[in-house]
Parts: structure tokens; C-alpha cells; sequence
């Protein structure tokens, strides 16, 4: 049996530079206009959203360029580096997921591409607790997961995978860790010229129950599951929580 390292709960801090932040700017790309759809249709009027985290600001930007004045948070200082650079009116800032910085009031938040499931149960109870102090009276919260074990699990966790994309390939082996309801991931990343860089990442694995009760606890009300386009059902491919302050 293959013998993993612990994945540390703060695995994400650090992990999105270099071949891994490229493997995922390039996986983002292709979906960002999808995205950029379903969230124009489940925001509605909301005027100030906050996108967060917001990795390179690929949603973030569409926001702001459909006339939203859209906010980006992210802990990767190289992330937020390139998506100041990318123009328009977005800003952008460097904050933690766990404990959200003062932005000011804002009508919506938006929690998108699976992060949900990065941070401890407590980390994640506090930090949707953040969201929900940050958002005004009525505003909405739409969050996102591919994780949640009625999406990831009913196909079982494959022991080991392989993905490319923008010329980055990666290689993953995967261990669930049945006590916890942890993914743990030791992933290769190989790039055309060569270079291989590795890292080890974790994703709880919640039940869309969970990630209710999760919500409702942290003040949310009205909480609605969908998959983006229709009900959420066992198997859906995503997870989509619209819940409102």
C-alpha cells in the first residue's frame, strides 16, 4: 500500500505559483464563460459582488465588464498580480478565504471553482461566517462545489488520475481518508520543457445536508441546491448554494 505524508490543513497557502497556478489558469480559461452565464443569471442586480477566492480574476473581470463593480480576493499575491494586470474596473486584493478582510457592504458574494472544501470544518464554518457579515440585508451568497460526496462519490475515488491543460500536465494519486471525509492528493506537475514540480493538496468532502446546515448556522436563510442549470440531484456534476443573508 502506498504510505502518504500528511497533507497539512493549510496545504493552500503557497500552493497556487509556478506549474500549478499555470495548470489551473489554463483549466479556468475554458470554463469561465460558462461561469460568467450561470452567475449573470443567479446574481440578478446585484451591483457589488465580492469574488472570492478569485484566483487570476477570470470571473471576477466578467463581473465588472457586465457592468457589476466586482471585488477579487485571493491569497496567492501572484494571482492577484495578474488580474490587476489584466484591466477593466475590477479590483483586486490579497485576503485569506479563513478571515476576510473589511471590504465594506456588499449585495452579493461569490464563492466559485470548488474552493469549498479547502479549509477545516471550523476554518470554513468561520469563513462563511465572514461572507455572510460582509454581505447586506437580502444580499446572496452563491457558492460553488464539485466536491460534495453526492457529486464525488458515487463514482468512487479514483486511486490515481492524469489531466492536461496549457501545455501543464497532472499527474494525481488520491487516498480518501474515511474518518475525516478528506481527499488527500499527491500531485506531479510536468510542463512541456520538462520541469516537474510536486505538492500535496486536500479537499473535505461535505454532504450537500452538511453544507446547508453549514450555512444556515453561519446566518444564512432561504438556502436553494441546484447544479447551475436545474435541480440538485445524486450524481449532478456540481454543487450550487444560493443562499441569502
Amino acid at each position: 500500500m502506498r504510505r502518504f505524508k500528511l497533507v497539512s490543513a493549510d496545504w493552500y497557502v503557497g500552493f497556487h505559483q509556478w506549474l500549478a497556478a499555470e495548470y489551473w489558469r489554463a483549466a479556468g480559461a475554458g470554463m469561465a464563460d460558462d461561469d460568467a452565464r450561470v452567475l449573470e443569471r443567479l446574481l440578478g442586480d446585484a451591483g457589488r459582488v465580492l469574488d472570492v477566492p478569485c484566483g487570476d480574476g477570470r470571473i471576477t473581470v466578467r463581473l465588472a465588464a457586465a457592468g457589476r463593480e466586482a471585488i477579487g480576493l485571493d491569497l496567492a499575491a501572484g494571482e492577484i498580480e495578474r488580474a490587476r494586470a489584466s484591466g477593466g474596473t475590477a479590483r483586486f486584493l490579497v485576503g485569506d478565504l479563513a478571515a476576510l478582510p473589511d471590504v465594506g457592504e456588499v449585495d452579493a458574494v461569490v464563492s466559485w471553482g470548488n474552493s469549498f472544501g479547502y479549509l477545516t470544518p471550523e476554518d470554513s464554518a468561520r469563513s462563511l461566517a465572514g461572507m455572510r457579515a460582509v454581505l447586506r440585508p437580502g444580499g446572496r451568497l452563491a457558492l460553488e462545489s464539485l466536491t460534495v460526496a453526492e457529486t464525488y462519490l458515487p463514482g468512487g475515488v479514483a486511486e490515481s488520475a492524469e489531466y492536461a491543460f496549457g501545455g501543464v500536465r497532472m499527474r494525481v494519486v488520491n487516498r480518501y481518508d474515511a474518518a475525516e471525509s478528506r481527499v488527500e492528493s499527491e500531485v506531479a506537475f510536468t510542463d512541456e520543457d520538462g520541469r516537474v514540480e510536486h505538492a500535496r493538496l486536500a479537499h473535505r468532502v461535505h454532504t450537500s445536508g452538511e453544507v446547508v446546515r453549514m450555512l444556515r448556522a453561519a446566518g444564512f436563510a432561504d438556502v436553494a441546491l441546484s447544479d447551475g442549470e436545474g435541480p440538485f440531484r445524486l450524481g449532478s456534476p456540481r454543487l450550487v448554494a444560493m443562499a441569502t443573508a
